[in-house]
């Protein structure tokens, strides 16, 4: 491995010596890692902001081609809004896709729509479970949290230096793998999170005309019950018989209407597209930023906002998933209920979903949503609730 890291050192520091730019890593938000531009004058990079101030900052890096190194403040917190800057293995994320404005031949700051208090709560929420959380602001699409576990430090591996490779090399190799996104770029299956479509689909395509209309079959609490009652009590056969009677081209329609296989989400970083291949073959994945979307869509009367990190970035139109009618027919269910079934994602490992409804201290509605690699259902409840008390 020393040999391996050394090889590959050697690469990077003769790119940055001769060339001025960084190397072509792989990068775990969009394609590869991007080159550092050469620096002529100025007094660093601009920053990116959260709050109102810097999370980045810049150190003389002693080398006269690229005279700045990046640094961060809590670097694992932040790490998957700031993306990171190398100069030995390139940028990526806010760092690489807002480039012109935080080179030092401009200088000019980013700033983020994150609260602190909110990335904060769900950072110590998570622990170091693999898992994910995301709070979005429902009515105007502002992430608030965009939180992934296992993190790293992007400031470990920003220079040149052998311990700069020494780091990048074991954030790959580890196999919890600390680089990548889960909030936006894992997609998983939904679990029971999904019936808020299916019940969306069975009143938008009118096989029930209220959420309280009974459903024939089910057994106990969940014999006969109606819609709302059906998703307040995890009822699984209820909606498994109502995406039966929908069909699959019905509930697909539904579904791409909430933004499964939508390839082109970009906060600005682009999120993996959260698919609906078919419910009948249990082949239906989810982002959390996604599943943060559809719940935003019931409390902003079915439309969903565009999401954006960036301060001033709208991120695009707000889209109709369903009729307001339907969302708000639903949307008291999803008031009401306070926790999620475990589920397992494909490879058959124990996973969590909690998704809820807060508000800011303004009172805008704000979609949580989190999920954990575990059997503990009431652990991603706590990760949304410990946002939720944040908010407050």
């Amino acid at each position: 491995m020393p040999s391996v890291i050394k090889r590959r050192l050697a690469v990077s520091c003769l790119l940055v010596l001769l060339t001025g730019c960084s190397g072509d890593a792989e990068s775990p938000d969009r394609g590869t890692a991007k080159p550092v531009p050469t620096a002529s004058s100025g007094a660093g990079y601009g920053d990116i902001l959260v709050g109102g101030e810097p999370v980045t900052g810049s150190k003389p890096s002693g080398n006269r081609k690229i005279p700045y190194q990046r640094t961060y403040a809590e670097g694992e917190l932040y790490a998957f809004v700031t993306g990171h800057r190398s100069l030995s293995f390139g940028t990526s994320g806010v760092e690489a896709l807002r480039e012109e404005s935080l080179t030092h031949r401009k200088g000019e700051d980013v700033a983020t729509t994150i609260d602190p208090k909110v990335q904060k709560a769900a950072f110590a929420a998570l622990g170091e479970r693999r898992g994910a959380a995301v709070a979005l602001n429902a009515r105007t699409g502002a992430l608030l949290a965009v939180v992934s576990t296992p993190s790293h430090d992007p400031g470990t591996f920003s220079g040149f230096s052998y311990k700069d490779a020494e780091a990048w090399e074991e954030l790959n190799g580890d196999r919890n793998k600390p680089l990548l996104n889960r909030a936006l770029r894992e997609a998983t299956p939904p679990g029971e999170t999904f019936d808020l479509v299916i019940a969306a689909a069975a009143l938008e395509h009118g096989l029930y005309d209220t959420a309280d209309e009974p459903v024939a079959g089910g057994s106990g609490e969940c014999a006969n019950a109606t819609i709302r009652a059906a998703l307040v009590r995890s009822c699984h056969d209820v909606f498994a018989r109502l995406a039966a009677e929908l069909g699959e081209e019905k509930l697909r329609a539904t579904a791409e209407a909430f933004g499964f296989g939508d390839a082109e989400v970009e906060v600005p970083v682009r999120a993996a597209e959260s698919e609906y291949g078919s419910y009948r073959d249990g082949s239906v994945t989810v982002t959390p930023l996604q599943l943060a979307r559809v719940t935003a869509a019931f409390a902003n009367r079915g439309l969903m906002a565009a999401p954006h990190m960036v301060a001033g970035e709208t991120g695009g139109r707000a889209a109709r998933s369903v009729p307001a009618s339907a969302a708000g027919l639903l949307l008291p269910a999803l008031r009401e209920k306070e926790t999620w079934a475990p589920t397992a994602d494909a490879d058959g490992a124990p996973s969590a979903w909690s998704i809820t409804l807060a508000r800011t201290g303004g009172g805008d509605p704000v979609a949580l949503a989190a999920r954990v690699a575990a059997p503990d259902g009431a652990g991603a409840a706590r990760v949304t609730a410990a946002m939720t008390a944040a908010l407050s």
